[in-house]
């Protein structure tokens, strides 16, 4: 590839840490000029959740009509229990099946975005099979949340806890760049993924530049950093290892991830994984662990 078609790639981020930072403004004059409480910027958390949900309830439509790698595929196969990390107002709901799905639990931190994820989980021809829950990803966020719902206990309705794994299915997609404790967040959700159950995966992380990447791109993502984007994109960062931290959560019968645009300055790991401790039934007929 030339490099001058090569530097598009790396500038293409910008335009949307411009939008962001824009809609950032318009919030703070929405908040000062609109409600008139100028006490609420004092509160820089709420005040970015708030952009940030105001910036994809604009452009998350936009954003999600092309995803990449098998994407698309890997969410239309979920089946069963399924829990979708930060599924934003809802865009990729119609990736799924509901027909395969008995129920699904969507953990949603932003408050602002949950009409639309309602919205389109109906759309979607979920009906009462979603749950939209108002937490994160994390574990002192999510464990309440979902005990809340009634779906932690191990009776007969989930067949399983926290401690030793309740949901078939669980997707993190676009969302483990933004948790503020990834490697906690990702060995929670290893626990609360059944034995032979799969995680669905699809995060923008740093750039592999020893590898498969290149050594400007992963200073582009360094400078992207340092003009806020961490700040402005609701927590969300660039260089995060997501990779590793999957593979330390715990042991994985499948580990299929692959890299799509590794020279990009917004790279993506893309795949499935497998727990392990599936039971199967050996020749005499008896269950074991594998």
């Amino acid at each position: 590839m030339a490099f001058a078609d090569y530097i598009p790639m790396l500038l293409r981020p910008s335009i949307l840490l411009f939008m962001s930072i824009k809609h950032f403004i318009l919030t703070m004059f929405e908040i000062v000029f609109q409600e008139r409480q100028p006490s609420k910027l004092l509160n820089l958390t709420d005040l970015r959740f708030r952009s940030f949900a105001r910036l994809w309830a604009a452009n998350g439509e936009a954003m999600s009509v092309e995803m990449p790698g098998p994407l698309n595929s890997l969410l239309s196969q979920c089946s069963g229990l399924v829990l979708d990390i930060g599924p934003g107002s809802g865009e990729m709901l119609s990736r799924f099946n509901p027909k395969r799905i008995k129920a699904i639990y969507g953990a949603e931190p932003a408050v602002d975005l949950h009409p639309g994820l309602v919205r389109n989980a109906t759309k979607a021809g979920f009906g009462g099979k979603y749950h939209a829950l108002l937490c994160g990803g994390e574990p002192e966020s999510l464990i309440p949340a979902l005990a809340k719902s009634g779906v932690l206990g191990g009776n007969g309705a989930t067949g399983g806890t926290a401690d030793d794994g309740i949901f078939d299915e669980i997707c993190c997609v676009r969302v483990l760049c933004g948790v503020p404790t990834p490697r906690e967040t990702v060995k929670g959700l290893y626990k609360l993924l059944k034995p032979g159950g799969r995680m669905v995966v699809c995060e923008h992380v740093v750039n592999p530049w020893r590898t498969e990447g290149r050594v400007l791109a992963r200073v582009v993502q360094l400078v992207y950093t340092l003009l806020g984007w961490p700040f402005f994109m609701g927590g969300c960062e660039l260089q995060r290892h997501t990779e590793v931290f999957l593979r330390e959560a715990g042991e994985w019968e499948e580990f299929k991830l692959a890299y799509v645009d590794p020279q990009h300055a917004v790279p993506f790991i893309v795949g499935e994984l497998k727990k392990a401790g599936a039971l199967k039934v050996s020749e005499g007929g008896a269950r074991s662990l594998r």
